[in-house]
């Protein structure tokens, strides 16, 4: 039998910031990108600023209204501050300085329940989701070697939950020759990529939101 899907559901992006992330989600059409740290400020498209778990609710709530207008696409950029926002919240429930601070890894599980419950809740309201975050740069070393590695900057299990559920996760960087933006969905020893779709699996491309969507085969 034919694959049921061809194109990801859930897209994870990550890179280092500044890069130009933010700049790729205005250019895909349809896309209503949720801004939770003003990383959109000077560029034009369809977007709103959330500044904390609050609004983001209030958003929840506006998209899932009767008669309130559909995307075809929603991009929480980014996931980073979610996370923080919900680390907060727990520290303010349970009247602790630090998430560390509450016993038996408790806060770090409620603070991975908040977060995938929100994820889950927008992979709801829109048929594609892009979830887009920092890089999260671990150099590991010693007097011979040194190991590095680049993944999505969320603490182990979160990070572990969100990239498990996402049928392609891309690594965005920039070219060193060219300064073209590229995305590797390629697994290495040193970054964490990869995808559950035939035509990304492997892949390292330049940046083509009509490739990565398979857009071209819907016109």
């Amino acid at each position: 039998m034919p694959p049921i899907m061809v194109a990801p559901q859930t897209l994870v992006m990550f890179g280092a910031t500044k890069i130009g992330k933010s700049t790729l989600l205005t250019q895909l059409p349809g896309c209503l990108i949720i801004d939770t740290e003003l990383g959109t400020k000077y560029l034009s498209g369809l977007k709103v600023s959330v500044n904390s778990l609050a609004e983001l609710h209030q958003l929840y709530t506006a998209l899932t209204a009767e008669g309130a207008p559909k995307y075809g696409y929603l991009a929480i950029d980014v996931i980073d501050k979610v996370a923080e926002w919900a680390e907060q919240q727990v520290c303010a429930e349970q009247q602790v300085a630090a998430i560390g601070d509450i016993p038996y890894g408790g806060g770090y599980s409620a603070v991975r329940e908040i977060v995938t419950n929100w994820v889950k809740a927008f992979q709801n309201v829109s048929p594609h989701l892009i979830i887009v975050g920092h890089r999260k740069r671990t150099i590991i070393g010693n007097e011979s070697v040194e190991f590095s590695s680049s993944s999505l900057d969320l603490t182990g299990k979160l990070k572990n939950t969100i990239m498990a559920d996402a049928d392609a996760i891309g690594y965005t960087y920039r070219d060193d020759e060219t300064g073209k933006l590229m995305v590797s969905f390629k697994p290495t020893d040193e970054v964490e990529a990869g995808s559950r779709c035939d035509h990304l699996k492997g892949q390292v491309i330049e940046f083509d939101w009509d490739y990565i969507y398979q857009l071209q085969n819907t016109k």
